[in-house]
Order: structure tokens, then sequence, then C-alpha cells
């Protein structure tokens, strides 16, 4: 069955319509087996596209699982932190889930990992047997109760759930496990209240494919707080700092709009930087500041944003695509399309809605490329 899941995934690399493929399956093999050969197929797809697995091809998934897991080259980065912080005390993982972070630690050290879950349990037992990592102990039952021995715990607590996600109803609980008095790595979400941490521990926000998609909390730790930014080849880091002052922006000046996990470590990139409204994250700079942590617009103009003048504006720079975008601005950007002209030959151009020194203004913009790289487009 696996050969043959495999020989699928090497046939079809990328998605392809379930139906024929299903009406194909069922002409050789059982319909019990030919819906899990096309669940798994398609889980692979997705696998691919989230990055989840370094190696996804001999794995099994679970579709839940596979969503909420980790993606791999943060699950990398942090088992090498762990590596790093804690390399000779033995390790527990609480909440191995189907494999995401138990594969990169695995690679790197000895663990015990438990999972409640008995189907998740047996595909990450399958996971570590294709991937040749058959010394990681995989335990059953709740974590907890497995503490023997654990001189470090590392825990992804289950935040989803009908109510959404809700700190008090992270299996397990995160209060617990800090107050064990057992150093330990905590991947929690990125909207998490700081508030709530322990004193002194460390915070890492960490952000993929342009999303903030975790944040990581150390303990023992000395109060560091740090933004990671994935990169083709490293990780970008940048350190907690207090905010740059609030400056005038004015036309020809570069606006920065930061990656979110900078955002939310408040790393305030690019440094150079300026606020161009101290309630924001928007930084000014002069012209010519490329930097890998921000999206950039050149500003050429600043004007009001009533509706009124914005019809003026977008007749004046005529722009084609338009993309809006705002913060710090109430005001929903599809709803406002509908009510501008449409512009004809004034090239890609952006309405940024925001606040600039305590004002809603209209900055009239584009974007400027990457250095070296095409300029991307988001219509938002």
């Amino acid at each position: 069955m696996d050969l043959l899941l495999q020989e699928l995934r090497q046939l079809y690399p990328r998605p392809q319509p379930l139906a024929a493929l299903g009406q194909q399956l069922r002409r050789q093999h059982t319909t019990e087996r030919s819906i899990w050969l096309l669940q798994q197929l398609e889980m692979y797809w997705d696998a691919l596209r989230l990055q989840a697995f370094r190696d996804p091809l001999p794995l099994h998934f679970e579709a839940q699982a596979l969503q909420m897991g980790s993606r791999w080259p943060l699950a990398e980065r942090r088992a090498l932190e762990l590596q790093a912080r804690f390399p000779e005390q033995r390790l527990l993982e609480i909440g191995g889930g189907i494999g995401g972070d138990t594969l990169e630690l695995g690679r790197l050290r000895r663990l015990r990992t438990v999972e409640q879950d008995d189907l998740r349990r047996e595909v990450l037992r399958h996971n570590l047997e294709a991937t040749g990592l058959t010394e990681v102990e995989v335990l059953g039952g709740d974590g907890l109760e497995q503490l023997e021995n654990a001189q470090v715990l590392y825990a992804d607590p289950a935040r989803r759930n009908a109510k959404g996600r809700q700190w008090h109803d992270l299996q397990p609980d995160p209060s617990l496990l800090w107050k064990l008095d057992i150093p330990t790595c905590l991947k929690l979400s990125p909207g998490l209240d700081e508030s709530m941490l322990p004193p002194d521990c460390d915070l890492d926000y960490v952000s993929h494919l342009g999303v903030c998609k975790e944040a990581v909390v150390w303990t023992p730790g000395s109060g560091r707080v740090r933004a990671f930014l994935h990169q083709p080849e490293d990780w970008l880091v940048a350190e907690r700092r207090e905010p740059p002052p609030v400056i005038a922006l004015e036309v020809g000046m570069w606006v920065h709009e930061p990656d979110p996990a900078a955002i939310r470590a408040q790393a305030w990139m690019p440094e150079g930087g300026r606020r161009i409204d101290e309630t924001l994250a928007l930084l000014a700079t002069p012209p010519g500041v490329h930097s890998p942590w921000s999206q950039v617009f050149e500003v050429l103009e600043i004007a009001d944003a009533d509706r009124k003048n914005l019809i003026r504006l977008q007749k004046h720079w005529d722009f084609q695509p338009l993309e809006i975008k705002k913060r710090g601005f109430d005001v929903e950007p599809e709803e406002l399309r509908k009510k501008l002209p449409r512009g004809q030959a004034g090239g890609a151009g952006v309405l940024y809605l925001t606040r600039t020194q305590g004002r809603h203004r209209a900055l009239i913009c584009r974007r400027v490329p990457r250095s070296g790289l095409a300029a991307p487009l988001v219509v938002l």
C-alpha cells in the first residue's frame, strides 16, 4: 500500500481532479482503499504547499493535524535552538501529532513523545519508521502523567476548538507546565497576551511565507524578545527595541510596512526608520533604503482622505490595477473600490489609507520592488 501511495504521489506531484483519479483507482482497488489513497494524495499536495515536512513523500497524514502542525523550516529552527540550549537534558514532547516537530527533533537527539489521539499516534509511529527515526519512543495517554525523568519539555498545545483560540482552553495548559519547574519550550499563537507569560522568559515571534506563524516561549530565559524571518537559505533575526521617534511624512519618502513578526516583536525594522504615527508600526525612510523585513512604498502624494478627494485622486493618477491598503483606518477596501473610478493607463499604484501624526490621510504610492526582484502585487 505504501509503495502504491508513493507511486501515485510521484505520478501526480501537483493537484489533479479527484473524481477522475477516483474512478481510475476503483477499477483496481476496493472503494475503501481508493478513498484512503485519494485522501492521502490530496493531503500530500497540502503538505507540499504548506512546507509541512522536509520530505513528505513516504509519510501518512491526518487532516487536522496536518493543518495545525509546524512547518518544517520552523520546526528545524526550533529543534536546533532546543539542542543549543539543552544539549544533554532528557527531552519529553507533549502532543507529538503526526510528527511535524518530532521528525526534526529526532534528527538531532533522543526523545520521548506523547500523543493521546490513537489515530495520530499510529500515523506518528509510521512517519518515524518511514524516516528511519526508530529510536524515538512514542507513548500514549496524558503527557502530564509521563513526566518521569523528563528534564526539558516541548509542547505545541492544541488551540483550535468550537470557540476559537482561547488561552484557558489550551491542552496542555501552559500555566501548568510552567509551574513544574522544568525548562520548557512552548509553541503558542502569535496573538498571545505577553502579560500572561512567566517573568524573564524568552519570546520568539516567527514569520514564514509572509505570515507570523507562531510565538515560541522559552523558560528559563533572560527576558529577550526577538523576531525571526525565514529566508530561502537562512533566518533573519531582530531584537525588540525602543520605538523610534515620529517624524513628518513627506512626498518622496519611502514607507515601510514591516513583516508581521517584526511588528509583534516591536523590532521596528528597518533600523533607521522613523514612525509616521505613534499608534502604528509603519516606518518612513529616505528613498533608497531596502529591507528584507518590509514591503516598501514610494510616497507620491499625501492628501485628505474624504471620499470626494479620493475620487479626485484616482481620476488624476488613473491607477490600474489599484491596490488599496489600510492601517489605523476604519474602511473596507473592497467597498471603497466600488466607489472609485476605474483607472485606465496610470499603471499599478497603491492607495494607502492610514494615520500620520494623528491625522487620517491618504497616501498615493507605488510599490518599490525588492532589490533585484520584481514588485509583488496583492490587491487587498
